[in-house]
């Protein structure tokens, strides 16, 4: 390993693919001018933007193949060394024993030739590989753990302490094909979609005319309402099955195993991932559930794990989150984290917002409708009373959910928050030394009503993640400060 390789052949068409992906936008809009204004060298100054566009996209592609060919990794010591670029050269140093967690990735193209994106997570900086051979991965995959629990042994050595070997990781939960639909058909993937095919519509629509198109099946049809209650309900059930076939794809062949230490999570159809965890180095645990999944008693729990490389690739997990339980019986979901993750309190917290904070949810954005109502009613359309109406309606119910379901509850060293909204809620549990603040906030006016604010962070992904609890009693907030503040007036002293 001390040797330095270069990464996998495939990594140049793969880099082709990741420019053309991050630039889709770019060239979707470069085409879309020249689509529209046609490819005609006597109006070459129509052409003039759309090709600085496609330039930029090509130059983007120069420097990624130039990276990719000039990128070398190799182990020194206890350390693991990636150095990139041709006239500036970049040199990462990463120290195993502060790796968290190292996550596989095999889009389809890599299936295909054997590649594998090896992503390397610290609390701090990690480091990314893409793309190394499959065997590669392995045998890098294997020394980091070798070596960390090898570094662990002689800690524990020196500490008089007994360690017992590493077992195996055995399978713990697998999703099913019938959890996946069902999981599917109660996510909110179908609100995405829909706001991407109305993006797209609208400029398809310049391009092709599809308004034209379909103006005599309008007319076939009797009535304008009706016209619309239909497109609603296709665009529904077009979203809807786009939706299931997204969640479907992502979490295809969904398996969790465990060591004892260690998670290990494989998912997924076109882009196969696999991720390693180190349950003791995980920063928080969620709870998220729509209340039709709550309803349905279903639940999905996810880590909150810390580290900068996130926020390079612009990844979805920026916020640091990684499903353990993506879609499981609350009952059974309960008993399986407290065997992953004992370290965690799994319990109910107490509803504690009072009474008179719920007018105070709902009376500012009811202000503003009121008057962005008012506006639109005089100067642009006569019903805009209605829509009016539905968006007040919709912020006294999730004024009420909040109200309503919204609460904590503390128990030695941790504090378990639960927010609640519209649709679905939150519950956060946190432990007081892996919090990094907790923000007290009032005002004059909420003084008076004996209210305030509390926000607890943690460090999640490259940034952090916030659990709030807004217009709660004073003395709670009180409490909540208090207890984070004597916790750690007790951590200094014993230092």
């Amino acid at each position: 390993m001390s040797e330095p390789k270069k990464l996998h052949p495939i990594t140049y068409l793969s880099k082709i693919f990741k420019v053309g992906k991050d630039n889709l936008l770019t060239l979707f809009f470069a085409f879309f001018l020249i689509a529209k204004n046609g490819f005609n060298f006597e109006g070459f100054g129509d052409l003039i933007l759309p090709v600085i566009l496609l330039l930029s996209a090509v130059v983007g592609i120069i420097f990624a193949l130039i990276e990719a060919f000039t990128t070398t990794y190799w182990v020194d010591e206890d350390k693991l060394v990636v150095k990139s670029g041709l006239l500036s050269t970049t040199t990462k140093e990463i120290y195993i024993a502060r790796i968290q967690s190292v996550e596989a990735t095999r889009n389809i193209v890599n299936q295909i030739f054997g590649g594998v994106i090896l992503d390397i997570k610290t609390p701090g900086d990690g480091v990314k590989l893409d793309t190394i051979s499959q065997y590669e991965a392995d045998e890098l995959t294997h020394f980091i753990e070798t070596r960390k629990e090898s570094m662990t042994s002689v800690q524990a050595d020196e500490e008089d302490s007994i360690q017992e070997p590493r077992k195996g990781f055995d399978s713990f939960y697998q999703l099913k094909l019938k959890d996946i639909m069902l999981m599917s058909m109660t996510s909110g993937a179908m609100g995405t979609v829909l706001a991407v095919v109305f993006g797209l519509y609208s400029q398809l629509d310049d391009i092709l005319d599809i308004s034209a198109r379909l103006e005599p099946l309008q007319k076939q049809i009797a009535s304008g309402w009706l016209s619309i209650v239909l497109t609603v309900l296709v665009s529904l059930i077009i979203s809807y099955i786009i939706g299931i076939f997204v969640t479907a794809v992502k979490y295809f062949n969904y398996e969790l195993t465990y060591d004892g230490e260690r998670l290990k999570i494989r998912h997924g159809l076109f882009e196969v991932k696999e991720r390693i965890i180190v349950v003791n180095q995980i920063q928080a645990i969620e709870e998220k559930k729509s209340f039709l999944r709550q309803w349905l008693n279903y639940t999905s729990f996810s880590a909150v794990i810390t580290s900068d490389s996130s926020l390079e690739e612009g990844e979805d997990d920026i916020f640091g989150r990684i499903d353990i339980l993506p879609f499981v019986k609350r009952n059974e979901g309960l008993k399986a984290m407290a065997q992953l993750i004992p370290d965690y309190y799994y319990r109910d917290v107490e509803a504690i917002i009072p009474k008179r904070a719920l007018r105070r949810y709902f009376q500012v954005p009811w202000l503003i409708i009121i008057l962005v109502t008012g506006i639109v009613q005089y100067y642009l359309f006569d019903k805009a009373w209605l829509i009016g109406i539905v968006f007040l309606v919709i912020t006294f119910i999730s004024a009420w959910m909040r109200y309503k379901y919204s609460g904590y509850r503390i128990d030695d060293n941790q504090i378990t928050v639960r927010e609640s909204g519209l649709v679905s809620s939150t519950i956060y549990q946190l432990q007081e030394d892996k919090l990094i603040s907790v923000h007290m906030k009032d005002h004059y006016f909420l003084e008076r009503a004996y209210l305030a604010s509390i926000e607890l962070r943690v460090s999640a992904g490259s940034i952090f993640t916030t659990a709030t609890l807004k217009l709660i009693e004073q003395k709670d907030a009180e409490k909540i400060y208090n207890w984070f503040m004597e916790k750690e007036v007790a951590e200094y002293e014993e230092s």
